[in-house]
């Protein structure tokens, strides 16, 4: 039997909500070894924060998925922890990982922005008021999350070059950053 156009649209929203909450909980799986990685920094705290935005965001979305009878992908939620588990191992070795986690974090937070773009647009073209809701206010939140982070850029840079200074690496001859 065809699948008519509404019944695609539909599997379709299923999908966008599946992928967010994937992201999701890769994003909280992402920024606890980012936090790690900054513990004790001014930086720590803002982190965390998104950290706690992020489950709270999946836990939104797996209440969604469950009121529509549709389960957590699997699939999805491993896709999510192998792209985490390489990020771990590359921030093991980096020598300027306070400046990089800032660029993850901020690129982690417009991709979160991205997938709710979108979900937002698609539950409502579905006619799913109820997801769109639940899209535009994580939007909301993933917004002012990504501003945020772009405002502590400098911050972020500070406490590179700090490293850098404490590991015995040479330092940019620049030394407007202190």
């Amino acid at each position: 039997m065809a699948q008519t156009t509404h019944d695609k649209v539909q599997e379709k929203l299923y999908d966008y909500i599946e992928d967010a909450h994937a992201l999701e909980q890769a994003a909280v799986d992402s920024l606890e070894s980012m936090i790690d990685s900054i513990e004790g920094s001014e930086l720590h705290g803002l982190l965390e924060r998104q950290r706690q935005v992020s489950r709270l965001h999946a836990e939104r979305l797996a209440g969604r998925l469950e009121l529509l009878g549709r389960d957590t992908s699997m699939r999805k939620r491993l896709e999510g922890l192998a792209v985490t588990l390489m990020k771990s191992v590359s921030d093991v070795v980096r020598t300027d990982a306070p400046g990089k986690v800032g660029r993850d974090a901020y690129l982690l937070a417009h991709a979160q922005v991205a997938a709710y773009e979108l979900l937002v647009r698609l539950a409502h073209f579905a006619g799913d008021a109820d997801t769109a809701d639940i899209a535009r206010t994580n939007l909301a939140e993933e917004r002012q999350l990504a501003d945020e982070l772009g405002e502590r850029w400098d911050a972020f840079l500070r406490l590179t070059v700090a490293g850098w200074r404490d590991s015995s690496v040479a330092a940019p001859a620049s030394n407007d950053l202190t």
